[in-house]
């Protein structure tokens, strides 16, 4: 059977505080601590199983906690495990200001021989694979080149990701290039939306998605622009929304949908997400009940 390969190169053990009030240089009690999987390809492939997709996630773990949990959630793995421990990263909610803040652990190099066994997997994991997702940034010190010998695997492949890392991969014609606007102007400087789209597509994309959170995305392609408008939503954790819209395409892909439809299926999905506590995480009822409120318009004359 079929499925769509997401790579995780840098998952995390997220650690979310609740605090009724934070105050820095203060003690602050936690009434409420949760802990989950996170990380940018894990995300996604939890989203994609959440929405009745088929997953199949790829890359590096260093805690039985996240594979533990993967299997829990129904998420099929090929992690390669590794002598490092897996990151921590914590989330500190602040209900008293509604403030959301993100202390992020940076992921360590696998070994020489860690590189090894992911790049034989991954080459076992391709004939069945109808797409690869590449989500999220290398860990410090990998070489761009990792993304540059994913991307040529021949499957169309979908990367979420920035700067050199993503400018590496295009002369590979990847099929989605999607990143939000900070990520656009990171990799091409300060960019109108659709003019740094279409700079995209002229290095090699064959489609670009630019997301702006609660002001919408963006789809340009050779044939076509489209704007999308999200539902209107009160956020409760909007951390992981991106994996969530990622993941909502894949799903709408799998099932034969064209790309602006898929893209429509993300953003509901997104919205979906950041109705929960949790990153990652979705209601299938909450995405069927925004999907009818997200809008999409074909831009003419652009």
């Amino acid at each position: 059977m079929k499925y769509t390969l997401c790579i995780g190169m840098t998952p995390a053990v997220q650690e979310l505080r609740e605090f009724k009030s934070f105050t820095l240089g203060e003690v602050n009690r936690s009434p409420a601590i949760h802990r989950s999987v996170a990380g940018k390809g894990p995300n996604v492939a939890r989203v994609l199983r959440q929405v009745g997709g088929r997953p199949l996630l790829l890359g590096f773990v260093g805690s039985e906690f996240i594979t533990d949990n993967l299997r829990r959630e129904g998420v099929a793995e090929r992690m390669i495990r590794t002598k490092e421990p897996t990151r921590v990263c914590t989330t500190l909610m602040d209900h008293a200001t509604g403030t959301i803040t993100e202390l992020v652990e940076e992921a360590k190099m696998p070994t020489a021989s860690e590189w090894r066994q992911f790049f034989a997997t991954f080459r076992r994991c391709l004939p069945q694979a109808c797409y690869v997702v590449i989500a999220g940034a290398l860990m410090p010190g990998a070489s761009p080149e990792i993304y540059r010998k994913i991307a040529r695997c021949g499957v169309p492949v979908i990367i979420d990701s920035q700067r050199e890392p993503l400018l590496g991969v295009l002369e590979f014609k990847p099929f989605i290039v999607k990143l939000n606007v900070h990520e656009l102007e990171n990799t091409l400087g300060k960019v109108e939306i659709i003019a740094g789209a279409r700079e995209l597509l002229k290095r090699g994309a064959q489609n670009v998605i630019v997301t702006h959170g609660a002001k919408g995305a963006w789809l340009v392609s050779g044939t076509g622009v489209w704007q999308f408008r999200p539902p209107r939503i009160t956020p409760v954790n909007p951390i992981g929304s991106g994996d969530a819209v990622t993941a909502g395409i894949c799903r709408a892909l799998e099932r034969g949908e064209n790309l602006p439809e898929a893209v429509r299926f993300g953003m509901a999905c997104g919205a979906a997400n950041a109705l929960t506590l949790i990153a990652g995480t979705v209601q299938l009822p909450d995405v069927r009940r925004l999907l009818v409120q997200v809008r999409l318009r074909a831009l003419k004359n652009l």
